[in-house]
Order: C-alpha cells, then structure tokens, then sequence
C-alpha cells in the first residue's frame, strides 16, 4: 500500500470537535504546547506572515535565512495559472534571533521544494528540474534563472526530486523523491560536451553532478524527501516508512560487482516499517489502522553535527513525523560498515505536541549550531491522492495555507543569540579543538569584531574548517572550493599536519580535492609521530585515513596512496609489530570495512609484504573473528564481492583454509552460483569435490540459475573422475539419509535409482519435513511420473503449498491436461487456480488445452447469486449510517470478521478496506465464493470417532493440524486421530447472508465497514456523513 504525505503518505488527519476542525494555536500558545527534552529549549525564529507553508530553509553565509514556500500543495496552481512556490529571504535586522522583513526572491514556482547556495546563486529544485537563479543587479530579487538539468517525475506533487546538498567529494546530491525519471542536461547548462548522449535514467536511485566540471551520474540510493551526511561522508535517505536509511553500496560498489545481486543498498537503520514505533501525544490518526503509532510519513532526515545541543546528541539521527506532530531522535552507533540505533529517550519522543497543526516537514543546521525545524502549520497534510475517496473532498483541506513557522532548538543553558550575527564571525580559535564540539554555551557566542562569513578571507576560512559547528566548517570549504584559490593550499596542509585541529584535517583533505590542489602526498598514511606510537589513535585518526582511502581511489601515482595505506597498514599487522598503533587502528569496524568497500584483493596480493599475507583475507581481522559459529558483521558478504571482484572461488578458498565463518561461506558459495560464471563455477566445483565440502556443495548447486539442467551443463565439463565422485556424493546423501532431511530440490532431482520416483511420491504429501524441495524436485524432473505424482498429491497439499503444484504442473501439455482433469473430476476446485494461471490457460495456443480450459475455469456465477447482487444493487444508493451499520456487523459478521477492536479474526482481514469499493464489497458479502485465497478455503475433518469438524486450516504440520472456527475456537489434532480430511473448495463465509441481513442494514453495515475508523471524532462529520457514503 502507498502511503504518502507531501513527501511520505501518512497520515493524520486534523482532530475535531463536533463538526468544525480544532482551532490553530498562536506562535506564543503552540510553543508553550511543546514537549521538548528537558535538556533543551525551543524558540521560535519566524511565523506567518513572514513566513507561510515553509517546506526547506538554508543559511546563507551573511548569515540571512532563505525559506522555500511550497504553497501549492496540495493541488498546485490551476490550467494556466503561475506556480505558487516562493522562495523568501528573511533578516534579523536588530539581532534578536527572530526573522522577519522578507525580501521576495523568486515567486510564480511551481512545487519548489529546496535550495542550496552556490556563488553568487542558489540551486533550486522545482517542477522536476534544477535550476540556477541568481540576482545579478543587487536588489534581491531573482533576475536570472538558468536550467541545469530537467528530467525529474513530475507526476506527482509529493515525490519530486529535492534536498540539493553539498556532499563531502564537493558535488552536489539530489534526493530522487522515488519516482525517477530520465535525466537531460537543461537549455543553460554550461558545459555541452559533458552531455550523455542518452537521458540518464534514475529510476530508483539519486542524483549527483559536479557543480565545478559538469559531470552528472546517477548514484544508488533513492530517497523520498530528506538527504544527510555525517562526518565519515556516510550518507542517509529516508521515505514514508524508513526513518532513517544509510546507503552502504554505493554506485561503485555495485559496477566493481556487476554480478552481485541485491535486494537493497540501504541500512534500516532506524526500525522502520510496522517495526518502527512512536509516541505521540495529539490525537493521530492514519489511512490504515495497522500503522497506527508507527512512521507513516518520515521526511527531513538530518545527522545533527550542531554545537548548540548537548554533546551526547552529536551524530543522532533526526527524523520528522508530521502526521503524528513530532520530531523523533534516535543514537546511532557503528556495526561494521553501517550502523544500528536506539531511541534517545524510551516511550517518550525529542520533540512531540498536542497541536494537531504542527506539521514538521524538515530540519536543518543554523550557523549558531541550532537545529532548526521547519513547520508547515497545517490542519491537514496528507494529499487527496493517497486516501480514500470519502476523504478527497474533506472541507478543512486547506485550512492552514495562510500559516508556517520556524523554530530553533539549542541546550537549554544555551545562550540566545543571532544565527546572522554567528555566521558574521569565525568564533573563538581556542574553540575549534574537536575536544570542544559539544554545546557549551560560550561556543556560539560570537565575536563582536569578526569578520563576515561571507567576506572572510581564504586564510580565515582556512581557520573554520575546524570549526566544531559542521554549517561553519562546510561553508566555509563551499566558500573555498567556490574560490579554487590555489595559494590557499598552503594553508591547507599546515591544518592537515596539525594533529590537534581534530575534524579540521579531514576538511582540509577535502577542501583540497576541491580545489584541485590535492597530491598523492597529502593521501601519505601518517606522520612520524605515527611510528613513534607517540600519539594515541583516535576515531578521527580513523576517519582521515578512511578519508585518504577514498580520496586516493582515482588517482592516478606510481606507488598509488591505496597501495601506500595499504602497505602501512599491513605493516602493522605482522608478528613483532602487534602492539603498533596500526593495529589498534586495524580493529576499528569502520576502517575494516572501508579496506573491504575501497581496496581490491588484487592491490592487497600486489602489495604484500610476506607470504602469509598474500590476501586482504590474512590481514582483515575483520573476517578473522567471524570464526565458527559467530554471526558476520552485517554486509560482509557483499564487501567481500566488491573486494574480490573476478577471485570469488579464491576467496572461499582462502576463508575455507582458515576456517571463517560458516554461514558466510556458504553465502558466499551462494554468491559464486548467482554470478554464474562458467569458468568459476567449474572451479568451485572442482575445489568442492576435491574437499568433500558436501554442504556448501549443495548451496552451489541449488543457487544456479537454470536449476539442473544448468548443473548438468557444468558437471559434462568437469574430468570423468569428478563427474563420478559428484553423482557418488549424491547417491551417498539420499542413500544414507531419511529423505525428510534432504532440503535440495536439485539433489532430489538428479536421483536416478529403481526407487527414486517411490521415494519423491512417499514425501509428496502433506507432513513430510521436505515438501518443498520435493515439489521443487518433481517439477524439475521431466519423466512423465514425475507429473502423476504432482497431481496425485496436489488435492492432498497443505494450502501453503498448493500453488506451488498448481504452478509446476501449468507448464507442459501433459501436466496442464493432468491439472485440468483433477477440476474436472472434483478434486481441485476450479477457484484454488491462481486467476492469472487460469487465464494463461484459457488463452492457450493449444485448441484443445484451450478449451478444456475455458469450460472448466471460466465459470459464471451462480444465477441465484446474480439475481440477488442485482437486487441489491439499489442498496448502496440509500442513507447510511455506520454506528447502526455497527450493531449490523455484531450480529452477522463478528463471529469471524474483525473490524478494528470489534469481532474475531478468523477470516481474512477486512478492517483495512479504505480502497475497496462499495460495490466490491457488497459482492463479497452475498458471493463469499467468487474469490478465495487458497489459506482460507473451508475444511472438514473427521476424527476417529466420528466428531465432524469445519474451519480454516491455520497450522499443519507432520504429526498434527490446527483448524480455527467462528468465534475463534481452534481444534487441534494429532495425525493418528484423523480419520478423514477434505477441502470443501468453498469459504468458510455461508451463501445467503440477504435472508439476514435486509438492504437498508447491508447499506449500514458496508458503511461502517468503510467508515468505521472515522467515528472517534477525528475527521469532520461531514466527510463520513449521517447520509450515504461517499465513494
């Protein structure tokens, strides 16, 4: 299901009371409303009229505030008319710390939705474009506006591109808003011959050019609104449901690794899902009842790197929640390359009110270290697209389009100052120690005589690159990079040597890349103070070298600076030099996985400096303590793909000799049949065979795509000694063992003994521990047998497996006819048939398949079924009422259907059914047969004393069943007490619910099967009516 506020579908809707929506709160009541962790305070920067609709904010380095107004959410501007977005700058003309006096910088947008200065402009992304808009006669006001690049998906308000973002490599990120498109440089970009010569399709991934060169790419990564760094370059994206999300393969990864398939690129590392959990402390309200107190509408991810917060709340995550009127907190700490979290607070949210208008749609950092949060102040967020139709028209839909704040949250003993007056100072030296990143009150105090941000001098922008406030230190590289000032480099590398500036080296390093100043020198491991051991390593000596790493991947120097780090840190790892600090730093998670994602095993072999450390494998303690049974750490597999390359067999090797971690072996064997590299998988084979390495053999043979007659391809290859110590393996592993306990499909699939066939029959019905692979095994076997046994077990299968047969069996003409007999002789109902099977079926290119098909599966419904839908039919046009429609749904349907706390759940579920229409409901009410999900066809058992039981079937398993009946009882029985066991073929839902159930009720009760979650008060009564529903 698709849920989305403007950038996430949530949702809540506004509270009522009676018939009207709850009434805004002033600027002055809705802060005293706030719950706010008590070690900090909120203040309000700016409010309506100065400020309305505020969707994305940034600070410019005088210091003034620039507000992206997105007032044409939700429907945007009429056939015709102009856009509505504005982008407004704002001043804090007596330094007081509130904003006003806004000078209008552009107007007429059309869903603006962010900005990103650069020189003397702004990047801005609209309309499914970037744009470049700048004021060139000085009097505020855009008065040229350059395209860059267009391309985005523009069909839906909410999920556009956003978020342009300088990220630590000096190019600009662009968070994709889920919906892709085809990218093309715009009329004005400036540099033509750069141009792909096909539009760059973006589709589930982001966006990144270099603002400086005009290369553009697409990177993996797809976020919805939201787009963040923290200080080791880790970016994270967020969307409706995922708080929070580090990307950890990135693009290069994936292309070292073209081979390697994945499901995701991205961390969770924020619980996400229905596993994500909130408290809100307004009254919520959402789409589907199932994501009640859960992220519906996740936007404005940040990773705070602030000064003006307590200390302990450096590098936590930020997510806002603008359907539950909150901004949620969570502590982020490293595992391996990514990360895991925990709330910052149990039971309790950062930042949570009452007022019902607080609508928190993104967050950002302030020159004076704040965090600043950007609220919408609407009465309702969600757009009309995404809920049901009942609630398209609501009347307070655009109550709040007048409206917007900002606020700003600082340590509670911080002192309240200007952001303007903050960027117009560098701030005390004495503070830019990385010691002195926390909040102390006196670090954003600024210097009365400092000089502006924005006309400082390179040198002095050099002295903030060590600033503990991130805004500083990166707009000041920004300013720098901007520059390319070569005779600031200098200065630059007199900050990279200076050990104590902390956080300042690794923005030299990068100021210097940006500036293209940067050698192969700069990327040098360490100083001489390093093999002294005189300094201790810190986790920012780890995060420079990490640093070096990346910067050093494209370089082009003989010995290259991954090859020098590389040697220096295996200089650390050998025998006498154990205690060095190098191997201290070599256990760093961080820093391990970085080698694995940035190095490849050919540069470790090249590099090696004695025989036992021919591989990264030898030297990567990393994989050394994944020993025996211990768990890897998350995405080793993966880094070790991209490290491998071309050696993935050489790999398993090298992990199988020094007896790593099972489960990872296996995965990667795994891996080595995914790719499914003939050379490769010859190898493993071979090597496999060689060691009797029977488990990983088997994960071999089951990953190969093209199953076995793939495998059979592979073994024809192999010498004849291997070929018959393979088939001897596997007539050893089925010989020798239960069949229950066999789990290979293809194993199962190559025996060829007398009593093979007898053995796959024997395990084809329900209760046999290896079903799966059975099924799997007879539908990859080509000998007609194989086919009678699928059919002979198939009416007999639990439902979980049915359409497994089903599927095996639609595929030759033999076993389609050997399906279609079982309908035609009762066995099979004609409604188990998946419908899109069916159809395949009856569109056969086989006349004869073709219409035994059509006479068998397309069945009409029952006359007696249509003469009273058709009855019925003027039902759904009376008054309705959903309270009466409730008393309905007691007497008739509760005994198997829950709606929300009402009934039991024995059916399938119908409490969510905002997307079914009236008419589909209606049919399933006096139809129940038309459509069954094969879980929850009706069976009867007999027991052995003759007790006659009907129900679902909800449990099976070798030695019992479990059926659950109306009212929720659950029969449990032991094999041996089953005398017989049949599927009705029906639902457990009877025919003939109109003798009961009179059409002014059935207009009541479907009502309040679509309305029921609107009764508590939280939509306006006239969206769900006292008459008809709206549909």
């Amino acid at each position: 299901m698709q849920r989305c506020w403007l950038f996430g579908l949530g949702m809540v809707l506004c509270a009522v009371n009676g018939l009207r929506a709850s009434d805004p709160l002033s600027p002055r009541d809705a802060q005293s409303s706030f719950v706010l962790h008590p070690d900090c305070r909120i203040e309000l920067v700016a409010s309506e009229p100065d400020v309305i609709d505020p969707v994305h904010i940034a600070f410019a380095p005088d210091g003034k505030l620039w507000v992206v107004e997105y007032s044409d959410y939700p429907n945007g501007p009429g056939e015709g008319e102009p856009g509505k977005s504005r982008i407004r700058v704002l001043s804090d003309a007596d330094g007081d710390g509130r904003y006003s006096d806004p000078v209008m910088f552009a107007e007429g947008l059309i869903f603006a939705n962010g900005l990103m200065h650069w020189k003397d402009g702004v990047f801005v992304t609209t309309n499914g474009q970037v744009l470049f808009m700048r004021d060139t006669d000085g009097d505020g006001r855009c008065d040229e506006t350059q395209q860059w690049f267009t391309g985005f998906a523009t069909e839906n308000p909410q999920l556009r591109c956003n978020h342009p973002t300088l990220g630590p490599d000096n190019k600009i990120y662009i968070a994709n808003g889920l919906r892709g498109g085809s990218i093309m440089p715009g009329a004005d970009y400036p540099w033509p011959n750069k141009r792909l010569p096909e539009p760059l399709n973006i589709s589930g991934r982001d966006f990144r050019f270099d603002p400086q060169s005009g290369e553009y790419e697409a990177i993996s990564g797809n976020g919805q609104f939201g787009l963040t760094f923290d200080d080791w370059g880790n970016r994270f994206v967020c969307s409706n449901r995922n708080p929070c999300n580090h990307i950890v393969l990135e693009e290069e990864h994936l292309k070292r690794a073209p081979y390697m398939r994945v499901s995701k690129v991205f961390e969770e590392v924020s619980p996400a899902g229905e596993k994500s959990k909130l408290y809100p402390i307004s009254r919520t309200w959402t789409t589907s009842n199932l994501h009640a107190n859960q992220f519906t509408a996740a936007c404005g991810v940040t990773i705070y790197r602030g000064n003006a917060l307590p200390d302990s709340f450096y590098g936590n995550s930020f997510t806002c929640e603008p359907t539950g009127n909150l901004v949620h907190r969570d502590i982020l700490t490293p595992s391996g390359i990514t990360f895991t979290s925990k709330p910052g607070r149990d039971g309790v949210e950062f930042l949570a009110t009452k007022d019902e208008w607080f609508r928190p749609v993104n967050l950002a950092h302030g020159p004076d270290g704040a965090l600043y949060v950007v609220d919408m102040y609407r009465a309702v967020i969600e757009h009309p697209q995404f809920v049901p139709e009942e609630l398209k028209n609501r009347p307070d839909q655009l109550l709040g389009m007048d409206r917007g704040r900002i606020w700003r949250v600082v340590s509670r003993e911080s002192r309240a100052e200007s952001p303007e007056a903050t960027a117009n100072s560098q701030g005390p030296k004495a503070q830019t120690r990385t010691e002195d990143r926390g909040s102390r009150a006196d670090s954003r105090q600024p210097m009365a005589d400092g000089p502006r941000l924005a006309d400082a001098g390179s040198s002095e922008l050099v002295a903030l690159l060590a600033h503990p406030n991130a805004w500083q230190r990166e707009t000041a590289r920004r300013l720098l990079v901007e520059r390319r000032d070569a005779e600031v480099a200098a200065d630059l590398r007199e900050l990279l040597a200076n050990r104590e500036e902390g956080i300042g080296r690794i923005e030299a390093l990068r100021t210097l890349q940006g500036i293209g100043a940067l050698t192969a020198d700069d990327l040098a491991p360490v100083d001489d103070a390093y093999v002294s051991g005189e300094f201790r390593l810190s986790e920012l000596d780890e995060l420079l070298l990490f640093e070096k790493l990346k910067l050093g991947q494209h370089m082009e120097a003989e010995p290259s600076p991954r090859e020098r780090l590389v040697r220096w840190l295996q200089g650390g790892v050998q025998g006498p030099l154990r205690s060095h600090p190098r191997h201290s730093l070599m256990q760093q998670p961080q820093l391990k996985s970085a080698l694995l994602s940035l190095t490849t095993w050919s540069e470790f072999a090249m590099v090696a400096t004695a025989p036992e450390l021919s591989s990264w494998m030898a030297m990567t303690p990393f994989l050394r303590q994944s020993h025996g049974h211990d768990a890897a750490p998350p995405w080793t597999l993966e880094l070790i793909q991209v490290h491998a390359g071309g050696n993935l067999v050489e790999a398993w090797g090298q992990m199988f000799e020094r007896g790593s971690n099972r489960e990872l072996r296996d995965q990667l064997v795994t891996a080595i049949a995914r790719k499914n590299d003939a050379k490769e998988v010859e190898q493993a084979l071979q090597k496999l065979l060689e060691i009797d390495g029977e488990a990983a053999l088997i994960k071999l043979i089951d990953g190969l795509p093209g199953g076995r007659n793939k495998l059979l391809q592979h073994l024809s290859k192999l010498p004849d000694e291997s070929q018959q110590r393979f088939y001897g393996l596997v007539q050893r592993i089925t010989a020798s063992r239960n069949w229950n306990s066999v789990r290979s499909p293809i194993i199962l699939g190559l025996v060829d003994d007398a009593d093979s066939l007898e053995k796959l029959r024997t395990n084809s019905y329900r209760g046999s521990e290896a079903l799966p692979a059975v099924l799997e095994a007879l539908a990859m076997r080509p000998e007609p047998q194989s086919g009678s046994i699928l059919a002979e077990s198939l009416p007999q299968l639990p439902p979980a497996y049915r359409n497994q047969a089903i599927t095996a069996l639609a595929t030759t003409p033999d076993r389609i006819h050997l399906l279609l007999d079982l309908v035609e002789n009762g066995q099979l109902p004609a409604l188990a048939i998946d419908p899109n099977i069916a159809k395949r079926l009856m569109g056969h290119a086989d006349p004869v398949i073709k219409e035994k098909a059509v006479r068998l599966l397309k069945q009409a419904p029952p006359e007696d079924r249509v003469k009273v839908l058709a009855e019925y039919a003027a039902c759904l046009t009376l008054s309705s009422d959903p309270r009466r429609g409730k008393q309905v749904f007691v007497k008739n349907c509760a005994t198997c259907h829950k709606v929300g706390d009402v009934g039991v759940d024995v059916a399938p579920d119908i409490s969510d059914s905002r997307t079914k229409t009236l008419e589909y409901l209606l049919t399933n009410i006096l139809d129940p047969n038309r459509a069954i999900d094969n879980n929850f066809f009706s069976y009867t058992v007999v027991d052995t004393n003759g007790v006659t039981y009907t129900g679902i079937l909800v449990s099976e398993t070798g030695t019992s069943i479990t059926l659950k009946q109306p009212e929720g009882k659950v029969v449990s029985l032991g094999r041996d007490e089953i005398e017989a066991m049949k599927n009705n073929g029906v639902s457990l839902m009877p025919v003939g619910l109109e003798k009961t159930i009179p059409p002014q009720d059935m207009a009541d009760v479907i009502s309040y099967i679509k309305n029921w979650r609107y009764l508590d008060g939280s939509v306006p009564e006239e969206v769900i009516g006292g008459s008809r529903s709206k549909d």
